[in-house]
């Protein structure tokens, strides 16, 4: 029995190390949030997104109007923001929901990254003296009351 024990001894590792490598593997992948929680986590870390590029728009926006930052830095914040808005956007507008509270999440989160899109828009133009555009501080109460207003919403 010994010498049977020698002679597999090396593939008996070999199979071990790679059982530990799947389960750390297995592991990995299944405490990764988009990998666990699926629709459910995908929306509602695209709401985070949402809400935090939303949030520091209205801050640029504010600092801005108060002479504590220079235009050239808020039109690159904003237009930052803007951009984390979109991609968050993408990824609700291409995400697969499977029950009716994540497709009523996803169209609220749709319509409500759209309208904040259309508001960074809108504060980028303000930025830039584009005329026609509202006032810097009615641009960053709408900010905040849109952030404020999709934290109510979202259920």
């Amino acid at each position: 029995m010994s010498r049977c024990y020698r002679r597999y001894r090396p593939m008996l590792r070999a199979a071990l190390v790679v059982a530990v490598l799947a389960a750390v593997l297995g592991f990995i992948l299944t405490s990764c949030p988009a990998n666990r929680d699926g629709a459910p986590g995908q929306l509602a870390a695209a709401k985070e997104e949402v809400q935090s590029a939303t949030r520091s728009a209205a801050l640029s926006v504010s600092l801005w109007s108060r002479g504590r930052t220079t235009r050239n830095l808020v039109s690159v914040q904003l237009a930052d923001a803007r951009d984390e808005a979109v991609k968050a956007y993408r990824g609700i507008a291409t995400l697969k929901a499977v029950t009716a509270v994540d497709a009523d999440r996803q169209r609220l989160l749709t319509q409500s990254t759209n309208e904040l899109i259309d508001m960074l828009n809108s504060a980028i133009g303000a930025v830039r003296d584009v005329s026609g555009q509202p006032d810097p501080e009615v641009i960053r109460r709408r900010l905040l009351e849109a952030a404020d207003q999709l934290e109510r919403e979202y259920r």
